[in-house]
Order: C-alpha cells, then structure tokens, then sequence
C-alpha cells in the first residue's frame, strides 16, 4: 500500500505564509497523510529549526502520523549526542519515528560543525560509517537511560544518498 506524506514548512514559508508548525502537522494529521517529514539541515543560508526538535513539536500535537527525518546527518554530531536525540524522539512521539540518515549538505554545514567535509562520505567514509554502525549497534541493544528512555521500539531506520555518495 503506497502511503504519502508532506514536508512541513520551513521557518521561511511559516514567516511568510503566517504558517505555524503545529497548525501543519495537525492538518496533515486530518487531512489523511501518513506523514510529516523535516529535513536536517545546519547551515543552508536561511533560518531552519533543528530537525529532531522540530519533529518533537509534531509529535506533541499528533497521535497518528509518523514522523519523519529526511534526512539525518549523524556524521555531524556527537555519536552518542546523536543517539541521544534519535531515541528521546523516538520515545516522545509513540514509536512512531522514520529515520532517514545521509551524509548530507554541502561544506558550509559541515564547516558550521566544525567537522572536515572531507570525512562526510568517500573514502574513508569514516564518519558517516561510524555513526551508522553505532546508530546500528544501539538499535540492537537494549536501551539504557544513558543514551535511550526509549522502550523496545526502535525506529525505522533508511540509509539515503544525495548522488553518488553511497553511505
């Protein structure tokens, strides 16, 4: 069965439009869709919201729809910080987190994390990898309150490639 879901609105168009984040996800919600999506992104030039707190402000005023992140750059955080931030969203909405991860954006987000972009995902791909094998090695685990609140559930988790990088 195909499901669909939207973007919601960036702090840009919420500005311009007089949108408001919640007002969005709940009409998605009512609307039928399956999903809400929020990309993460650090440094793009224009105002954005971080993407997990973005997407914890969805799920409060949600009950049904999944959440999304499309996508997730690891590779730019902390390990465990990442781990962290994935676990308590997947908690706080419900179990009901799609975690698209990537290697993501161009230099200045890397360079606004301080992190060489050198290392996002060609060889030797070692950050990237390591956040996936660690963001994959913690959804096997049990969780444990010092990266995870999170029960049993896991979210669904989506390697994603803007070109020819294959994380």
């Amino acid at each position: 069965m195909m499901k669909i879901g939207v973007i919601l609105p960036s702090v840009d168009v919420q500005r311009t439009e007089h949108l408001d984040l919640r007002a969005a996800a709940r009409y998605a919600e009512e609307a039928g869709l399956d999903s809400v999506w929020m990309g993460d992104h650090l440094a793009i030039g224009a105002a954005t919201l971080e993407a997990t707190i973005g997407l914890a402000t969805a799920a409060a005023v949600t009950e049904r729809v999944a959440i999304g992140a499309s996508v997730f750059v690891p590779a730019i955080r902390p390990l465990a910080w990442a781990a962290k931030q994935i676990a308590s969203l997947q908690y706080v909405s419900g179990e009901r987190l799609i975690l698209g991860v990537g290697s993501g954006g161009g230099e200045e987000q890397w360079r606004a994390a301080e992190v060489p972009f050198a290392e996002r995902g060609r060889p030797p791909r070692r950050r990237t990898r390591t956040a996936l094998t660690g963001q994959s090695r913690r959804r096997r685990q049990r969780p444990t309150t010092a990266t995870s609140p999170a029960r049993d559930g896991r979210a669904p988790m989506m390697p994603c490639s803007g070109g020819t990088i294959v994380v």
